[in-house]
């Protein structure tokens, strides 16, 4: 079957390999879109993502859906579409038992080597861990619920949502999906910031109250005020760069909290023990997402959550590395990029 292959920085082929054969548990589905994540993107510039690299070509992608073709033995019927969960834990380790299921430490993620991801024909993966979409459900589209389960994972985080005045920093996927699950659990207001106007205004579309360009040296102060100077309840940083995490601190009140669901290029930040000591702040960080799937689900289903907007490219599987090339520098107002095999 064709695939995609990363060789490595910068290096993506278009190749074959053969197809998998799903093991006792697993189903086999064909792949009708994956979509470029963010992480996706570090590994593609820099070689490494959360400093997991690789020794060999793999097939990158993990935002997936499609149509399963092969039950296995498994309660899903052939023909159902799907999507999938690309983290698989194995449901019995401390973590497991306690219902922290994304933290398991015997996890095997799609897209993190050695494990191949999802730009391919066919991809086998646990039948647990693949969630029935509605069938009207566009299949090109319904890989972003698993970047809005990390959305809706994220904003359960925060410790108070409703009523709150939230701020969230980076409207790529991730920070999209957080302004939308913001709104739809009742967040008084919501302040979206990002780099790239075309990011902005499918903020405004998606529920945003105020939008703030972060090129301008005023954005913190301008978050600030918009909040009614006292600063947001919480902020969610969804960008990665220090420069977007000290933004979410300055402009978050004292008692108030900040969510990094962000990840940084280089695998550090700079704090203010005092900054944050003395204005009693919390700070917390996300690991992806904890069975979400089916909320993220309803959402769309029920019309609080549009993932449409954030889908704004599609290339053939045969063009992939051009969609690579557009997903990193966000040219034409990329957001999400979808490769179709």
């Amino acid at each position: 079957m064709r695939a995609v292959l990363q060789y490595g920085v910068h290096d993506i082929r278009l190749g074959e390999m053969a197809p998998p054969v799903p093991v006792p548990g697993e189903a086999l589905i064909r792949v009708r879109s994956v979509t470029i994540c963010g992480s996706d993107l570090h590994a593609y510039a820099e070689g490494s993502i959360s400093g997991v690299s690789w020794d060999e070509p793999f097939v990158p992608g993990h935002e997936v859906a499609g149509e399963v073709v092969d039950s296995n033995g498994t309660a899903l019927a052939k023909g159902t579409p799907v999507v999938l969960d690309p983290a698989a834990s194995c449901f019995h380790c401390y973590y497991c038992d306690s219902g922290l299921y994304h933290l398991c430490r015997n996890q095997r993620f799609l897209d993190m080597p050695p494990a191949h991801g999802a730009m391919r024909e066919l991809l086998a993966w646990p039948a647990n861990r693949m969630f029935a979409v509605p069938p009207q459900m566009d299949l090109t589209i319904a890989p972003l619920i698993e970047p809005l389960a990390v959305g809706v994972h994220t904003v359960e985080l925060a410790a108070r949502v409703e009523s709150a005045r939230v701020l969230v920093v980076g409207c790529g996927g991730i920070g999209l999906c957080v302004v939308q699950v913001a709104r739809a659990r009742g967040a008084r207001q919501v302040i979206a910031v990002d780099l790239v106007p075309e990011r902005l205004a499918v903020a405004r579309k998606l529920g945003a109250d105020v939008t703030i360009d972060a090129n301008r040296p005023s954005a913190a102060a301008e978050a600030l005020a918009a909040s009614g100077g006292h600063g947001v309840d919480v902020a969610f940083e969804a960008a990665g760069p220090q420069a977007a995490l000290d933004m979410c601190l300055a402009a978050t009140r004292s008692a108030g909290e900040v969510v990094v669901v962000g990840i940084p290029s280089e695998d550090a930040y700079h704090l203010s023990s005092a900054h944050l000591r003395r204005r009693e702040m919390t700070l917390r960080f996300v690991r992806r997402q904890n069975e979400n799937f089916p909320e993220a689900i309803r959402l769309v289903a029920d019309g609080r959550v549009r993932l449409e907007p954030m889908l704004t490219h599609r290339f053939p599987l045969d063009r992939a590395k051009e969609a690579f090339e557009l997903a990193e520098r966000r040219g034409d107002g990329a957001i999400r990029v979808a490769v179709l095999p």
